[in-house]
């Protein structure tokens, strides 16, 4: 493999640009043709929708409404003005690679049209309809100038010079975006004013040019400062609004270096997003993630392939290329134009020479340090079940640590698209969702469409008293976290994560999230990944004074109490069973609920969300609940689950199915010890599955020992994190997970011992094993993190998918201005999708450094926030 060709050298590493020569941005005229070639072969599968897109505008004008005409037929079709800006670099691309003049023809004279507007704030906000038309007519310049007239260039940059002075005063001026570095608007705002001095460097005066430069790359070098700190790829706010914030500023930094060689580009959080995406990704669904946390408005089919490109080309990274890859593979393409501007960008960053990974490889595990999320996955492939906890501050701990430190650069943290949403839990299997949450879009102000969907009702999560955590429903003083006294001290976590071949286990601790006057002292939420198939969920609820406490499930389509079980129905015939074995009495409520926005997770328009409670208010409550996937037919044969000790039903459950049945047993805490069901455990978890009479497999979670009534199954003296063994009654016992110590096992017949892959010796006290010490064996991966103790290359080329429409469900990058407005443009559909977002792993040591500086640093923010900054009906 030569890499020294490779698309990534050749358009992104070439000496600085001449000033005033066009294209220069991303490739210079003697690379067009290298481009046209591609477009033929390697890079088909994203040029021909960008190639069909634009052919659909054919004969179609714009007005500065956004309103759109076709000329032949008078059809008319009304976008959202941001659409236009992103239409005009659609268009000047594929007019570079076409040969039909048509299409030359088409991005001149939108270009030209857009220009004669002159004022390019056309809502009058100063903000993301200016910008995304300002970069829109910046990097169409750049590509049409040399089929330009002297006059219609001098147009052009007539115009960009009048919007890039506006929006660079209005940034100095102060406005909300300005220093609000994990934010979208910031970025694209900024990225415009920057494309705008790119593109006419050596035309305009340096005098004109040069301060929207310095101001871009200033704020471009106080943002990558930030996003180093988010180390997990995930974002606070949700997928969808940081590949939109990426979706300008990548393509920003990737100019500014090749254009003035300053590389602004290494950026923490792109280079852990492939990682993020490849872990949380539906295996049906590929765009789609589990972790579908903050505002809503459902999942694109390209948005975020762009960033993985750019990964992949500016790391070498193989797993974003594969995570492109079977992103494309499994994903219906789109070809709806005003959204496809990041898709430029993605041709432009795919190096086709870079071998990828296949994500299938990698492990099934994963945490999210940032975000403070967990995810355990049974495989890879279709049919297989996903869970996620997530359980971060608002802003994530990037931007709690930030602003708590006060570290430089001082901001602002705006969590207005930040959802009450924390120790909640997600659950995707066989195609289907299981327990979403209740999916939807609400900013917090007193003005937002309701119903209020960043309440934690609306989450798999918990409430008090019918109260959720702080922060949720209307936030009247400010989008800004710093204007809350309770916000540093509001923080969650995940303190333990850990896994083994058969199992994953992780705790959230939610003691912080309410509001102090409830005097709780205890949330535990521990999460059991039960033998790859099933969910135990323990949370243990303390508090100084009774409560009522109501434990939240969401199902897509309807569900019912049986008994003991809740009955909720998912989609594609799937089913998923609760077994309620803790508290032994309880109550329960179902309630449907329609967010903003939800049609675009369940088309039915609404989720149901069942909320278990005690029959009576108490201060202290212990919840055990077993979550069973099955399908619907199978739902007469599911296993049973029942408690280990009906006296104390929160001590652990058995699940029954055929002739296997498997034991979990609990404790509160690591140094406790329990007896319940004829077993012992020392130790925060254990489990055992036994054939018939005999068992076969233990796991010890954080202990020392666990026991059933004839033996001891496993032990050590120190207390592990994640063991297990498998193969107690076989000649091979395999060991897993991340443990310390010299493990002691139950295997009367075993001959050989493999650890974490490895073969280990090992010496024989009676039918127990004693192994060595572990220092030499190799951990499982991931490596957990525990604060509570000290193939051949894919060819993404004409045979992946390039149907005309996006298939049902699938979304966009922006929604419609009008909430149910249809398209009715010739040969045009709009998917039904999601916000242009707004922006916000484990932590590395620095964090408790960033926090000795102390929140005192906090002086320099803005008494008060417009606290409408934003249009809930148009704006991210």
């Amino acid at each position: 493999m030569r890499h020294s060709i490779t698309l990534w050298l050749v358009l992104f590493v070439s000496l600085p640009a001449l000033a005033g020569s066009h294209p220069s941005l991303f490739f210079e005229p003697s690379q067009v043709e290298a481009l046209r070639q591609k477009a033929r072969s390697t890079h088909q599968a994203i040029y021909q929708p960008l190639l069909k897109g634009t052919t659909s505008y054919l004969d179609s004008t714009v007005a500065s409404s956004g309103l759109v005409t076709w000329k032949a037929t008078g059809k008319t079709l009304q976008l959202d003005r941001r659409e236009v800006g992103n239409l005009l670099v659609v268009f000047a691309f594929v007019a570079q690679l076409s040969t039909d003049s048509r299409h030359l023809d088409l991005a001149k004279n939108w270009l030209l049209t857009v220009s004669s507007w002159g004022n390019l704030d056309l809502d009058g906000s100063q903000d993301l309809v200016q910008a995304h038309l300002l970069g829109g007519v910046a990097v169409a310049y750049d590509l049409l100038a040399p089929k330009l007239t002297s006059t219609e260039s001098s147009r052009v940059r007539t115009t960009l010079q009048q919007n890039a002075n506006a929006l660079t005063q209005t940034s100095k001026g102060g406005e909300w975006w300005a220093d609000e570095y994990l934010q979208n608007h910031n970025w694209v705002n900024h990225a415009a004013i920057g494309l705008a001095a790119l593109a006419t460097r050596g035309e305009l005066p340096s005098t004109t040019t040069q301060p929207w430069l310095d101001l871009a790359t200033g704020n471009a070098r106080k943002v990558k400062q930030v996003m180093e700190l988010v180390t997990d790829g995930l974002w606070h706010e949700g997928y969808s609004y940081v590949t939109y914030g990426l979706s300008w500023y990548l393509p920003f930094v990737s100019a500014l270096k090749r254009v003035t060689g300053t590389d602004l580009g290494d950026l923490g959080l792109v280079k852990a997003m492939p990682r993020a995406v490849a872990a949380t990704h539906l295996p049906e669904r590929p765009s789609q993630p589990v972790l579908i946390h903050g505002d809503f408005y459902g999942f694109s089919p390209d948005l975020g392939l762009m960033p993985l490109r750019y990964a992949a080309m500016r790391y070498r990274d193989p797993v974003a290329q594969g995570m492109a890859d079977a992103w494309i593979r499994g994903t219906p393409s789109n070809s709806w134009a005003p959204e496809l501007n990041p898709r430029v960008f993605e041709f432009l960053f795919y190096d086709e020479t870079l071998r990828p990974t296949d994500v299938r490889t990698l492990p099934l595990d994963w945490y999210g340090d940032s975000q403070q999320a967990a995810v355990f996955r049974s495989g890879w492939d279709k049919g297989s079940l996903l869970f996620a906890l997530k359980n971060g501050p608002y802003g994530g701990m990037a931007g709690w640590q930030w602003l708590k430190s006060g570290m430089e650069p001082r901001g602002v943290l705006n969590f207005a698209h930040d959802h009450a949403d924390d120790n909640g839990f997600y659950l995707y299997g066989n195609g289907s969702w299981l327990a979403p949450e209740a999916a939807g879009y609400y900013i917090g102000h007193a003005g937002s469409p309701g119903p209020a969907a960043n309440q934690t009702v609306f989450h798999n999560s918990l409430t008090i008293d019918g109260v959720g955590q702080l922060g949720e429903g209307v936030r009247d003083k400010s989008d800004s976290a710093a204007a809350y006294s309770w916000y540093f001290d509001r923080k969650g976590g995940i303190p333990f994560f850990g896994s083994s071949e058969h199992a994953g286990y992780a705790i959230g601790d939610g003691s912080t999230l309410y509001a102090s006057t409830l005097g709780l002292r205890r949330w535990d939420r521990h999460a059991l990944f039960l033998d790859r198939k099933w969910v135990v969920l323990r949370d243990v609820v303390q508090a100084s004074k009774s409560h009522v406490y109501r434990w939240s499930c969401h199902f897509m389509n309807g569900a019912t109490r049986e008994g003991g079980w809740l009955h909720g129905r998912g989609e594609n015939s799937q089913a998923l069973g609760v077994a309620v074995v803790a508290p032994a009495s309880f109550d329960v409520a179902f309630t449907e609920q329609r967010p903003v926005n939800i049609k675009k997770l369940n088309s039915a328009g609404l989720v149901v969300n069942a909320e278990v409670k005690p029959t009576s208010a108490s201060a202290n409550v212990t919840f055990l609940t077993a979550l069973v996937p099955t399908q619907e037919s199978a739902w007469a044969s599911r296993p049973a689950v029942k408690a280990l000790d009906t006296r104390a039903p929160e001590a652990g459950l058995k699940v029954t199915e055929g002739a296997s049945t498997i034991y979990a047993l609990f404790n509160d805490l690591p140094e406790q010890s329990r007896t319940a069901g004829g077993f012992r455990l020392a130790g925060l978890a254990g489990v055992v599955r036994y054939e018939g009479t005999t068992p076969t497999r233990a796991v010890l979670i954080r202990g020392t020992s666990l026991a059933d009534a004839s033996h001891t199954l496993i032990s050590q003296t120190e207390p592990t994190r994640v063991l297990e063994a498998d193969g107690l009654a076989s000649d091979t016992v395999r060991l897993s997970g991340n443990a310390t110590g010299s493990p002691r096992i139950h295997a009367p017949l075993a001959t050989r011992v493999v650890w974490n892959g490895m073969e280990v010796p090992f010496r024989r006290e009676g039918d127990t094993l004693v192994l060595g010490g572990t220092n030499d064996v190799p951990p499982s991966e991931p490596t957990p993190p525990d604060t509570t103790d000290s193939t051949p290359p894919i060819v993404v080329g004409p045979e992946s998918p390039t149907g005309d429409e996006p298939s049902a469900g699938s979304g966009s990058a922006m929604p419609p201005p009008e909430e149910g407005r249809e398209p009715d443009a010739p040969g045009l559909s709009r998917p039904a999708g999601l916000s242009c977002a707004s922006s916000g792993g484990q932590l590395v040591l620095g964090w408790s450094l960033l926090a000795l500086s102390g929140a005192l640093a906090l002086g320099r923010r803005r008494s008060s926030r417009r606290p409408g900054h934003m249009s809930d009906t148009n704006r991210p």
